[in-house]
């Protein structure tokens, strides 16, 4: 079951607050999969349980205006310089990464 959970440091831009709600995570097709339902935690403990919706793939410099005010709330370079923390052992030129859009579960 752990591998059906996408836990989250931060409630960026309250979206975990929403019925639907992105997440940029490291490419993992194995454990990332549109129509898999996950527990959502914050900080380990329990949110919610939504499913994947849709994923689009990006690359750490392709992160627009657009997807970073949905995910975090911020610039696309504060976005960015977000990322490149979180990840700081990860090459992110060449590392893909998955903006995710998840639903919740009623």
């Amino acid at each position: 079951m752990s591998s059906n959970i996408i836990n989250f440091s931060t409630n960026w831009n309250n979206k975990l607050n929403c019925t639907s709600f992105t997440t940029l995570r490291l490419k993992n097709s194995n454990k990332y999969q549109i129509g898999r339902e996950y527990e959502i935690r914050l900080k380990n403990k329990f949110k919610k349980n939504a499913t994947i919706q849709a994923i689009k793939t990006t690359y750490c410099n392709q992160i627009n205006e657009f997807i970073a005010h949905i995910d975090t709330g911020y610039s696309a370079q504060e976005t960015q310089n977000i990322i490149k923390k979180m990840y700081p052992k990860i090459d992110l030129e060449k590392q893909p990464l998955s903006f995710i859009l998840l639903k919740s579960v009623k």
